[in-house]
């Protein structure tokens, strides 16, 4: 009986500590494709991560630099460097925070070897 109780609170304990919202953001321009994944875990705490991808024609600049817009924050980054015409934009945590909302748009410009272009990201879950 003990071992039944304790296998009945291991998996409540289990179930309740996943309290993680994953939101998929995608959006596209005329020469990128943007994957943006925010993973909600807390009422205050979330972790982004983003990938861009060079679809345009002719070759893929080596770096871009990219600033991000949400309806509580932002962020920028410079010289990303581009492998096989993608680059990753790093992984940011942070805790105390106002979080990105499922139903938001995520404004985003790009700018490489002197153009810019703007991307929404939406949410696809």
């Amino acid at each position: 009986m003990k071992k039944i109780i304790m296998l009945m609170t291991l998996l409540l304990l289990t179930s309740c500590g996943n309290d993680t919202d994953r939101y998929n953001f995608t959006g596209s321009s005329d020469n990128w494709d943007m994957n943006y994944v925010v993973n909600v875990t807390g009422v205050d705490s979330q972790e982004k991560s983003g990938t861009v991808t060079y679809t345009g024609e002719g070759q893929a600049p080596e770096t871009v630099d990219y600033k991000i817009t949400t309806s509580s924050a932002g962020s920028d980054g410079t010289g990303v460097g581009l492998e096989n015409g993608a680059g990753n934009i790093g992984t940011v945590t942070c805790g105390g925070c106002a979080v990105i909302q499922k139903d938001e748009n995520i404004q985003v410009e790009i700018s490489w070897n002197g153009q810019t272009e703007e991307l929404v990201l939406t949410n696809e879950n």
